[in-house]
């Protein structure tokens, strides 16, 4: 475990279908350590389904995140995204970047400026979705196994909570700084499952000199399934 003793303030963002429950291992560690951490729930998820509707998208959840970083008046923020909430986190730096001091990708899309999540998926995911996109449905999650989660009381713990996907928020692009700013960037990769999806852009962040790569052998919920090494990788960026 990281012994730096330093002050952090951790804004988690959970991912698509989840919610702030996904923290819920992490959220007492932080705190125990010392350090502020706070987890939002977007809209439409979590405990906040009962909010979903026709016009939840991407910006709804950056905005619910600008929003609670705003009313908590929380600064020199390290924003952490998992999964679908790299999309987040991104357009959250370029709305309010003078908030941000660190940006974690916690096995996350890394998207780059205009593009949408889809836009890093297989064909055969982005065909299955778009024609749900067509009759205005949802996306139900995907199944835990092929994100590296078997086992039966996880399993259960997780899929009882799980919220069906508003389909605007990944075909809605994101807007991304441009030239990204002068502060820390980690993309910490999980290895424990397979294919994933989010190492579309992996040659060229190991090519990026800004971009701090650590790779951890966990399931994408590394922070239910792998809580220690999780939290070593979070504090060691």
């Amino acid at each position: 475990m990281n012994t730096d003793t330093r002050h952090r303030t951790f804004v988690l963002v959970h991912g698509a279908w989840h919610g702030a429950w996904a923290w819920r291992e992490v959220l007492p560690r932080l705190h125990a350590l010392g350090h502020t951490a706070t987890a939002p729930t977007l809209s439409g998820l979590g405990e906040r389904r009962h909010t979903g509707n026709d016009t939840i998208g991407l910006q709804s959840h950056i905005e619910d995140v600008v929003a609670h970083i705003e009313a908590e008046d929380l600064r020199n923020v390290t924003l952490v995204g998992w999964s679908y909430g790299g999309m987040v986190t991104t357009g959250v730096l370029a709305r309010i970047p003078e908030r941000i001091e660190a940006l974690i990708y916690l096995d996350a899309f890394m998207p780059e400026d205009g593009k949408a999540l889809v836009d890093y998926l297989p064909p055969e995911m982005v065909s299955a979705w778009e024609s749900l996109k067509d009759k205005d449905l949802p996306l139900p999650p995907m199944p835990l196994s092929a994100l590296g989660v078997t086992d039966p009381q996880l399993v259960a713990f997780i899929a009882a909570r799980l919220a069906m996907q508003p389909w605007r928020t990944v075909f809605q692009p994101v807007k991304a700084l441009k030239p990204r700013p002068d502060i820390p960037v980690s993309m910490i990769v999980c290895t424990g499952f397979g294919p994933s999806p989010f190492t579309a852009r992996l040659a060229e962040m190991e090519a990026d000199p800004a971009v701090r790569l650590t790779t951890i052998d966990a399931s994408h919920l590394c922070m239910l399934t792998d809580v220690d090494t999780t939290m070593a990788a979070l504090l060691g960026n």
